[in-house]
């Protein structure tokens, strides 16, 4: 089953999200322009590091540098090394520097920059699929300038959520689905009841399907979260594990602004918020 769109999708099309989509799409081409050969520095290449992997570490939020402003990262054998006075390898009486050839984006923008890069195209179209379901729908409530300020806060969030729960992790965290999962924590508050319009190819079934959103939102955290299912997450390259935390947090984010927003009475007028956000402003 595919979602397509909120079925009281309404109003002028969301261009604050089909930007979004529009940038992430832009990252992604020149992503896959950075060929997975070896870097074109000679120390790079030396630990085998691809121009591709390069770009994530250097725009990727990495959560030492998060947590510990100033700090530098570079590449040794080991993998990747942070560290705040200077980079060695870890062990030895002497210690061997670290090469350091990264041109690397201010760390108290990363969480930005990260947003916008993906670990392919699978795990580019997913996100962009329900940033452009929910986020539409979010934008339409709530307007193109907050829902933007919503977007970019939870990709903060989500870093930052990540970066606390292991402030010594030194692989990147990449992609939009923390700040994706944002958009979804205010779609719950506002639009609680809401369906999705959804394409079902299951025999005997097969056809368009109207399904509560929360059974879709649901499905979206199991991707997330199923291990093996490609990169479909964002993708921690020194362990290639998954930032769990990071959708939690920008969920959570999300949840919190779409009470404030709700509460504050700074819905659109005649927009389809859910029963409880009217009530509740």
């Amino acid at each position: 089953m595919f979602p397509l769109k909120d079925s009281r999708a309404q109003g002028p099309p969301p261009r604050v999200t089909i930007a979004l989509i529009l940038v992430s799409l832009l990252v992604l081409g020149w992503q896959l322009t950075r060929s997975g050969d070896d870097s074109s520095s000679p120390k790079l290449a030396a630990e085998h590091v691809t121009k591709r992997d390069q770009a994530a570490i250097e725009f990727g939020a990495i959560p030492f540098r998060l947590t510990h402003p100033g700090s530098s990262c570079g590449i040794s054998s080991e993998g990747i090394v942070c560290g705040e006075n200077g980079l060695v390898e870890a062990g030895g009486t002497v210690g061997t520097p670290v090469p350091d050839n990264l041109d690397q984006a201010p760390w108290w923008l990363t969480p930005l920059t990260a947003t916008f890069l993906h670990a392919d195209f699978l795990h580019f179209a997913i996100t962009m699929l329900f940033l452009w379901i929910f986020g539409g729908a979010v934008e339409g409530l709530i307007g193109g300038r907050r829902f933007l300020l919503l977007y970019l806060v939870s990709a903060y969030a989500a870093a930052y959520s990540q970066s606390f729960l292991d402030p010594a992790a030194t692989g990147p965290i990449i992609g939009a689905a923390g700040a994706v999962s944002g958009a979804l924590g205010a779609y719950v508050v506002l639009r609680l009841r809401g369906r999705i319009v959804t394409l079902s190819l299951v025999p005997y079934f097969a056809g368009l399907l109207l399904v509560p959103s929360v059974v879709v939102i649901a499905c979206w955290f199991a991707l997330q979260l199923i291990p093996g299912v490609g990169n479909l997450a964002e993708t921690d390259i020194a362990s290639g594990g998954t930032a769990y935390l990071a959708h939690v947090g920008g969920f959570a984010f999300g949840l919190l602004a779409g009470l404030l927003i709700a509460r504050g009475g700074r819905v659109r007028r005649g927009s389809a918020a859910s029963p409880g956000a009217i009530a509740a402003s």
